[in-house]
Protein backbone atom coordinates (compact mmCIF):
# COMPACT_ATOMS: atom_id res chain seq x y z
CA UNK A 1 0.00 0.00 0.00
CA UNK A 2 1.34 3.43 -0.94
CA UNK A 3 2.34 5.70 1.92
CA UNK A 4 1.33 9.37 1.91
CA UNK A 5 4.78 10.46 0.85
CA UNK A 6 4.63 7.99 -2.03
CA UNK A 7 1.35 9.53 -3.20
CA UNK A 8 2.94 12.97 -3.06
CA UNK A 9 5.91 11.79 -5.12
CA UNK A 10 3.62 10.14 -7.66
CA UNK A 11 1.49 13.29 -7.93
CA UNK A 12 4.57 15.46 -8.47
CA UNK A 13 5.85 13.07 -11.15
CA UNK A 14 2.49 13.11 -13.00
CA UNK A 15 2.34 16.89 -12.87
CA UNK A 16 5.86 17.16 -14.26
CA UNK A 17 4.99 14.83 -17.14
CA UNK A 18 1.79 16.75 -17.90
CA UNK A 19 3.51 20.12 -17.76
CA UNK A 20 6.34 18.83 -19.94
CA UNK A 21 3.89 17.72 -22.61
CA UNK A 22 1.98 21.00 -22.42
CA UNK A 23 5.20 22.99 -22.67
CA UNK A 24 6.34 21.10 -25.77
CA UNK A 25 2.99 21.61 -27.49
CA UNK A 26 2.92 25.29 -26.56
CA UNK A 27 6.52 25.82 -27.72
CA UNK A 28 5.95 24.39 -31.19
CA UNK A 29 4.85 27.30 -33.41
CA UNK A 30 1.88 26.69 -35.69
CA UNK A 31 2.86 27.83 -39.17
CA UNK A 32 -0.72 27.95 -40.44
CA UNK A 33 -1.83 30.17 -37.57
CA UNK A 34 1.20 32.43 -37.88
CA UNK A 35 0.60 32.73 -41.63
CA UNK A 36 -2.69 34.54 -40.98
CA UNK A 37 -0.79 37.81 -40.60
CA UNK A 38 0.90 37.16 -43.96
CA UNK A 39 -2.36 36.35 -45.73
CA UNK A 40 -3.55 39.95 -45.39
CA UNK A 41 -1.24 40.78 -48.30
CA UNK A 42 -0.24 37.46 -49.83
CA UNK A 43 -3.69 35.86 -49.69
CA UNK A 44 -4.97 32.87 -47.74
CA UNK A 45 -3.58 30.47 -50.33
CA UNK A 46 -0.36 32.47 -50.84
CA UNK A 47 -1.63 33.52 -54.28
CA UNK A 48 -0.39 37.10 -53.94
CA UNK A 49 -2.00 40.46 -54.56
CA UNK A 50 -0.67 42.61 -57.41
CA UNK A 51 -2.45 45.72 -56.12
CA UNK A 52 -0.45 45.48 -52.89
CA UNK A 53 2.79 44.49 -54.59
CA UNK A 54 2.65 41.12 -52.82
CA UNK A 55 3.91 38.22 -54.97
CA UNK A 56 2.62 34.68 -55.22
CA UNK A 57 4.57 32.74 -52.58
CA UNK A 58 2.67 29.44 -52.47
CA UNK A 59 4.96 26.44 -52.75
CA UNK A 60 8.22 28.39 -52.59
CA UNK A 61 11.04 26.27 -51.10
CA UNK A 62 11.06 26.53 -47.30
CA UNK A 63 14.83 27.08 -47.12
CA UNK A 64 14.58 30.14 -49.35
CA UNK A 65 11.53 31.61 -47.59
CA UNK A 66 13.18 31.13 -44.21
CA UNK A 67 16.35 32.85 -45.38
CA UNK A 68 14.37 35.85 -46.61
CA UNK A 69 12.32 36.07 -43.41
CA UNK A 70 15.54 35.99 -41.38
CA UNK A 71 17.06 38.65 -43.63
CA UNK A 72 14.06 40.93 -43.20
CA UNK A 73 14.09 40.33 -39.45
CA UNK A 74 17.78 41.19 -39.07
CA UNK A 75 17.76 44.17 -41.45
CA UNK A 76 19.89 42.46 -44.09
CA UNK A 77 16.98 42.90 -46.50
CA UNK A 78 14.40 45.67 -46.65
CA UNK A 79 16.56 48.44 -45.22
CA UNK A 80 18.01 49.68 -48.52
CA UNK A 81 17.20 53.17 -49.76
CA UNK A 82 14.15 53.17 -52.00
CA UNK A 83 13.07 49.63 -51.10
CA UNK A 84 9.47 50.55 -50.25
CA UNK A 85 8.10 47.03 -50.44
CA UNK A 86 11.06 45.64 -48.54
CA UNK A 87 10.41 48.12 -45.73
CA UNK A 88 6.78 46.97 -45.58
CA UNK A 89 7.94 43.36 -45.34
CA UNK A 90 10.34 44.21 -42.52
CA UNK A 91 7.41 45.58 -40.55
CA UNK A 92 5.29 42.53 -41.33
CA UNK A 93 8.00 40.04 -40.38
CA UNK A 94 8.49 41.77 -37.02
CA UNK A 95 5.49 39.82 -35.67
CA UNK A 96 7.52 36.60 -36.01
CA UNK A 97 9.56 36.74 -32.84
CA UNK A 98 11.85 33.72 -33.15
CA UNK A 99 13.76 31.51 -35.55
CA UNK A 100 11.26 28.74 -34.75
CA UNK A 101 8.30 30.90 -35.78
CA UNK A 102 9.96 31.96 -39.02
CA UNK A 103 10.82 28.32 -39.75
CA UNK A 104 7.21 27.28 -39.09
CA UNK A 105 5.82 29.92 -41.46
CA UNK A 106 8.36 29.03 -44.16
CA UNK A 107 7.49 25.35 -43.87
CA UNK A 108 3.77 26.12 -44.12
CA UNK A 109 4.25 28.35 -47.18
CA UNK A 110 6.23 25.62 -48.92
CA UNK A 111 3.32 23.22 -48.33
CA UNK A 112 0.79 25.43 -50.14
CA UNK A 113 -0.22 24.44 -53.66
CA UNK A 114 1.39 26.64 -56.28
CA UNK A 115 -1.04 28.95 -58.06
CA UNK A 116 -0.54 30.34 -61.53
CA UNK A 117 1.21 33.71 -61.74
CA UNK A 118 0.24 36.26 -64.39
CA UNK A 119 1.97 35.82 -67.72
CA UNK A 120 4.95 38.03 -68.49
CA UNK A 121 4.59 40.65 -71.19
CA UNK A 122 5.52 39.51 -74.69
CA UNK A 123 9.20 39.92 -75.35
CA UNK A 124 12.13 38.65 -77.40
CA UNK A 125 12.37 35.05 -76.21
CA UNK A 126 15.47 34.36 -78.29
CA UNK A 127 17.35 37.13 -76.53
CA UNK A 128 15.82 36.05 -73.22
CA UNK A 129 17.06 32.50 -73.73
CA UNK A 130 20.53 33.70 -74.70
CA UNK A 131 20.85 35.99 -71.68
CA UNK A 132 19.39 33.42 -69.29
CA UNK A 133 21.73 30.64 -70.39
CA UNK A 134 24.76 32.92 -70.36
CA UNK A 135 24.10 34.58 -66.98
CA UNK A 136 21.37 32.96 -64.89
CA UNK A 137 21.59 29.24 -65.58
CA UNK A 138 24.98 28.80 -63.88
CA UNK A 139 23.23 29.21 -60.50
CA UNK A 140 19.52 28.73 -61.17
CA UNK A 141 19.97 25.79 -63.54
CA UNK A 142 19.18 25.43 -67.22
CA UNK A 143 15.52 24.81 -66.38
CA UNK A 144 15.33 27.53 -63.71
CA UNK A 145 14.67 25.05 -60.91
CA UNK A 146 17.29 26.54 -58.61
CA UNK A 147 20.18 25.14 -56.58
CA UNK A 148 20.09 25.30 -52.79
CA UNK A 149 23.84 24.72 -52.51
CA UNK A 150 24.37 27.95 -54.47
CA UNK A 151 21.60 29.80 -52.63
CA UNK A 152 19.66 30.09 -55.89
CA UNK A 153 15.87 29.66 -55.66
CA UNK A 154 13.52 28.07 -58.14
CA UNK A 155 12.43 30.78 -60.62
CA UNK A 156 9.67 28.84 -62.35
CA UNK A 157 6.26 30.27 -61.55
CA UNK A 158 7.56 33.42 -59.87
CA UNK A 159 5.40 36.49 -60.47
CA UNK A 160 7.06 38.35 -63.39
CA UNK A 161 6.22 41.80 -61.96
CA UNK A 162 7.85 40.86 -58.67
CA UNK A 163 10.85 39.37 -60.47
CA UNK A 164 11.40 42.53 -62.50
CA UNK A 165 11.16 44.62 -59.32
CA UNK A 166 13.74 42.46 -57.56
CA UNK A 167 16.19 42.50 -60.46
CA UNK A 168 15.88 46.30 -60.52
CA UNK A 169 16.53 46.38 -56.76
CA UNK A 170 19.66 44.25 -57.16
CA UNK A 171 20.89 46.42 -60.03
CA UNK A 172 20.35 49.66 -58.08
CA UNK A 173 21.78 48.35 -54.80
CA UNK A 174 18.47 48.60 -52.94
CA UNK A 175 18.82 44.86 -52.37
CA UNK A 176 21.97 42.81 -51.94
CA UNK A 177 24.24 45.61 -50.77
CA UNK A 178 24.29 44.69 -47.07
CA UNK A 179 27.69 43.38 -45.97
CA UNK A 180 26.15 40.19 -44.59
CA UNK A 181 24.02 39.41 -47.64
CA UNK A 182 26.33 36.89 -49.30
CA UNK A 183 23.72 35.53 -51.70
CA UNK A 184 22.33 38.98 -52.45
CA UNK A 185 25.80 40.16 -53.42
CA UNK A 186 26.03 37.23 -55.80
CA UNK A 187 22.71 38.22 -57.39
CA UNK A 188 23.83 41.83 -57.73
CA UNK A 189 26.67 40.63 -59.93
CA UNK A 190 24.36 38.51 -62.07
CA UNK A 191 21.68 41.19 -62.37
CA UNK A 192 24.31 43.74 -63.30
CA UNK A 193 25.45 41.59 -66.21
CA UNK A 194 22.12 42.02 -67.99
CA UNK A 195 22.87 44.79 -70.49
CA UNK A 196 19.62 46.76 -70.30
CA UNK A 197 16.00 46.82 -69.12
CA UNK A 198 14.86 45.18 -72.36
CA UNK A 199 17.07 42.18 -71.66
CA UNK A 200 15.67 42.01 -68.13
CA UNK A 201 12.15 41.77 -69.52
CA UNK A 202 13.26 39.27 -72.17
CA UNK A 203 14.83 37.00 -69.52
CA UNK A 204 11.72 37.18 -67.34
CA UNK A 205 9.51 36.33 -70.30
CA UNK A 206 11.75 33.38 -71.15
CA UNK A 207 11.63 32.13 -67.53
CA UNK A 208 7.84 32.25 -67.88
CA UNK A 209 8.08 29.57 -70.58
CA UNK A 210 10.01 27.12 -68.36
CA UNK A 211 8.15 24.15 -66.94
CA UNK A 212 7.92 23.10 -63.27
Amino acid sequence: MLQSRDWVSLLVLCCCIALSGTSDAWAAPNGKTLFLSCSACHGQAGEGNAALGAPNIAGVDAWYVERQLNNFSSGIRGAGAGDKFGALMRGAVAVLKSDAERNAVATYISSLTKTKSPAAAKADLVNGSTQFNAICSSCHGSHGHGNQALGAPNLVGVDPIYMERQIAAFRSGARGAHKDDKWGAQMRVGAGMLPDSKSVRDVIAYIGTLKP
